[in-house]
């Protein structure tokens, strides 16, 4: 009986184990913080992340803010990272509110496949996070000192709308109790993800080998990427340029009005773009220059950019930094902050990449990338390996230098006696 007792339990253990890894869910995951952190956390750049994983990387952000903040967790029934790039009649993203808060935030990260991040925010509680579980935004009552996690379930979907309604309807209530606990309590750091997928994925997808095209698959996904393209120029960067004029910084909203020209000698794009109204300046616009004639035969050059916003009389004219060019069937990419200065006027992209002369195909070619081919880890192996090269060729000089005795005692014989002179 106790033996039949055993192994029924270690059959409904083994069935639980195997429901939980086979019913594992991977949802997207945005966060966006009312505070500058003190110590930058690295978002993690791996294509799925695990429960573990993603625990202590958000346990990292919360200690990089010091004091104990109010966490917010929006939690959707149904997320995928498809969900971002949705529309409406207009063509307008459904997140209109979210992207004008994540633009204007001091911190912002997207991670696009998390298993169960619902699981690690739960966790907060043994850290001494007070959980609260809401529905309604108005039962929201947090304590005004210490830390809390608030648990803010959308599942109100309605029969007569779509999934773009019901986003862009959830969109407006996020924008709104984040201003609201942002007035309230100042440190606020906001979650927005899903409790399931909304889009499945098959289970034997093959592993497929990619030559580096960063858009070979539209990046609208990421809320706080910005894309800018027409028939022949595309220009891509994973977070909105950082716009300094004089020493004020000017936030860009998502979604430039972008147009461009083509000449025989160049190429521009241009894109103006709203702003979050904290400055006098209410638009920018930026215009970007593409050369096919002033650099090497093959290859075409992004030689200079213009900025006018609508307090300026005049067009600034700014240089790249570093020499941004590439082969005319390449595009250019640089994972470190590609800068385009004039006296007192900076713009700065990161991960920024971008390539002309397109021709109506509007994805991007193999990468040609700004770090040079001798970096400082290849300089650290080429002095090491030959550190080690001429330890071995000393010792191999010093072996072939050892002489052994041609002369041997005979015990039978007279002794060997050697003079002076040998």
């Amino acid at each position: 009986m106790a033996a039949r007792r055993m192994g029924i339990i270690v059959v409904l253990s083994l069935l639980a184990l195997f429901g939980e890894s086979y019913g594992t869910e991977f949802v997207p995951v945005f966060i966006w913080g009312s505070k500058k952190p003190s110590a930058e956390t690295a978002t993690p750049a791996l294509k799925k992340y695990s429960t573990d994983d993603f625990e202590d990387y958000f346990r990292k952000k919360l200690s990089a803010f010091g004091e104990e903040p109010v966490v917010l967790v929006f939690r959707e029934e149904n997320l995928s990272v498809e969900d971002f790039s949705l529309q409406d009649q207009a063509e307008n993203t459904v997140f209109s509110h979210l992207q004008t808060v994540s633009t204007s935030a001091p911190e912002a990260s997207f991670i696009p496949s998390v298993e169960n991040p619902l699981k690690a925010l739960e966790r907060l509680g043994k850290q001494g996070f007070k959980r609260i579980v809401v529905k309604d935004a108005d039962e929201i009552q947090i304590p005004r000192k210490g830390g809390a996690v608030v648990f803010m379930k959308m599942d109100d979907a309605k029969e007569d709308e779509d999934r773009g309604d019901l986003l862009s309807r959830h969109d407006l209530i996020m924008s709104e109790i984040y201003a609201r606990m942002k007035k309230e309590r100042g440190n606020v750091i906001a979650v927005y993800t899903g409790h399931y997928s909304s889009w499945t994925e098959p289970e034997n997808e093959p592993v497929l080998y990619r030559k580096r095209r960063l858009l070979a698959e539209p990046v609208a996904a990421d809320p706080t990427s910005i894309n800018m393209n027409n028939s022949f120029i595309l220009i891509y960067a994973n977070s909105m340029p950082t716009v300094n004029v004089s020493g004020e910084v000017i936030y860009l909203l998502r979604g430039p009005i972008v147009t461009g020209d083509t000449r025989a000698s160049f190429q521009s794009l241009s894109a103006k773009f709203n702003t979050n109204r904290t400055t006098t300046v209410t638009n920018v616009k930026l215009e970007f220059f593409f050369y096919n004639t002033t650099s090497s035969t093959g290859y075409w050059v992004l030689e200079n950019m213009t900025y006018e916003d609508s307090n300026a009389n005049t067009k600034i004219t700014l240089r790249p930094v570093d020499s941004i060019i590439a082969p005319i069937t390449f595009s250019y990419h640089c994972s470190s902050e590609t800068v385009f200065r004039a006296n007192n006027t900076t713009i700065t992209f990161k991960n920024f990449q971008a390539q002309p002369y397109l021709d109506g195909n509007i994805v991007f070619g193999d990468a040609y990338n700004c770090e040079l081919f001798f970096t400082a880890p290849i300089w650290s192996g080429l002095f090491v390996t030959s550190i080690l090269a001429l330890i071995m060729i000393w010792g191999l000089v010093m072996i072939m230098d050892i002489r052994t005795m041609d002369q041997f005692d005979d015990p039978k014989g007279k002794t060997i006696t050697i003079s002076a002179t040998d």
